[in-house]
């Protein structure tokens, strides 16, 4: 499992005893999510509000399949976060606009593994700030050991959880979404193009993968038409874009929004997780810090342990007291998502560099020619905030099933890592 995770620049753990091992099998009650969020409904409202229990849909295309039943635009359906398509998932969108019509229609609406709850209605639409964060119950069979639990349970309290972006963020079967935001950066937006639509990868099935290795090595559109599967939606739209205007930049920047933004997103969550892996290579723990790092701290939010997103920098006149803060639970050690207002200094200025310099990129490349392949950069939590007197761990002979809630932004996976160590990510662990 490393060496695909390595791909993604997640290297080794931060605990150091040997895991339960087990998997995650694609059985999608064994993978369930429930957003936890804040949305107030009253009776009428220009947003419609509706819940979705679903599974086999991933978010992108559950919002497209949607508005093609309802007969309006993609852009008229938002939400608060993505969620994986291998998973039971109880998810909010909002639908702008909302008349007769539509109400009809989603009363007596029918999608395969789907059911749709109309909420309420809103004047506003369901936004990433609505969430608070996500409750998890996650089963794992075919476990090895469980003796390492409580020790591994207590070696997280005491240095930390690391908070990585999962492989989901990067493509899953193919992990390549941050190499796309890397070209973009570059304003190579030709290797781009191709690198999302035709990119071989050994993770996928063999027929697929060898028609996208005939077309990665011709980068004929017409071949890709005619060849690639109907339920790759979004290559082929491109494809035939690329037909239509000769140009692969203009065939990108016809994706939806959400997808444009995911591209250079995914690029920032490879370079943190680069940077999180060095500080626990060189640290040992994320309850360290020097000046010219940067902190956040912990607040609590309806019985949820979330952090308050106001960063600020370690200086030599408060770190003694953000140290005190750090090792008792109440702040955080932060990370940069590299951009082009992120100001390099300590610790993180320096393994910045080296990787940037490595990668061939700058941080000014970051302001790219279209808001949507553009960052500014931002600040992550290095570890994840976390209640571990909320976290349930139900064990048997050869079973786990954790339930526990993160915040908005950390993975699951990341987090259950450290538990398991187990040979192969979860989306390769088959029945």
């Amino acid at each position: 499992m490393e060496r695909i995770e390595e791909l993604a620049g997640i290297r080794g753990y931060i605990t150091s005893l040997p895991g339960t091992g087990g998997k995650i099998k694609e059985r999608e009650e064994n993978f369930e999510v429930r957003e936890i969020v804040n949305i107030k409904t009253r009776e009428n409202g220009r947003y419609l509000i509706i819940k979705v229990r679903k599974k086999n849909w991933d978010t992108l295309n559950f919002a497209r399949v949607l508005s093609n039943i309802l007969h309006i635009s993609r852009r008229r359906i938002e939400f608060a976060g993505t969620k994986d398509k291998k998973a039971l998932t109880v998810q909010y969108f909002s639908i702008s606009k909302p008349d007769e019509k539509i109400v009809e229609r989603l009363s007596g609406l029918k999608i395969k593994d789907a059911d749709v709850e109309i909420v309420g209605y809103s004047d506003r639409p369901v936004k990433l700030g609505d969430l608070t964060g996500n409750e998890f119950r996650i089963v794992i069979d075919d476990v090895d050991s469980t003796s390492s639990i409580e020790e591994i349970k207590e070696e997280l309290q005491s240095k930390g959880i690391p908070n990585f972006f999962g492989l989901q963020r990067f493509g899953t079967m193919r992990l390549i979404t941050h190499e796309v935001g890397r070209h973009i950066i570059k304003r190579d937006y030709e290797e781009a193009f191709w690198t999302y639509v035709a990119k071989p990868s050994e993770l996928e099935e063999d027929d697929l993968r060898k028609i996208r290795e005939t077309l990665w090595n011709e980068r004929d559109p017409t071949v890709g038409i005619r060849e690639m599967p109907k339920f790759l939606v979004y290559e082929r739209s491109l494809l035939q874009k690329l037909i239509e205007t000769g140009s692969e930049l203009k065939a990108l920047l016809s994706l939806p929004k959400n997808l444009k933004l995911m591209f250079v997103h995914a690029y920032q969550s490879y370079l943190f997780n680069h940077l999180l892996s060095s500080r626990i290579e060189e640290f040992g723990s994320l309850r360290e810090v020097e000046t010219g790092d940067w902190a956040d701290y912990r607040k609590n939010e309806n019985g949820f342990v979330l952090n308050r997103e106001e960063f600020s920098r370690v200086t030599e006149f408060n770190i003694r007291r953000v140290s005190f803060l750090l090792q008792n639970g109440f702040a955080f050690l932060s990370l940069p998502l590299p951009g082009y207002e992120t100001r390099p200094e300590g610790w993180h200025g320096e393994k910045l560099a080296e990787l940037l310099e490595s990668e061939g990129v700058r941080l000014e490349d970051f302001r790219g020619e279209y808001p949507e392949f553009s960052s500014r950069g931002a600040y992550r939590v290095a570890e994840i905030p976390f209640d571990f007197e909320n976290l349930k761990i139900d064990i048997s002979e050869s079973k786990l099933i954790f339930e526990f809630f993160l915040p908005k932004g950390c993975f699951a996976t990341s987090f259950l890592r450290e538990f398991m160590k187990s040979e192969y990510p979860y989306f390769l662990q088959k029945d």
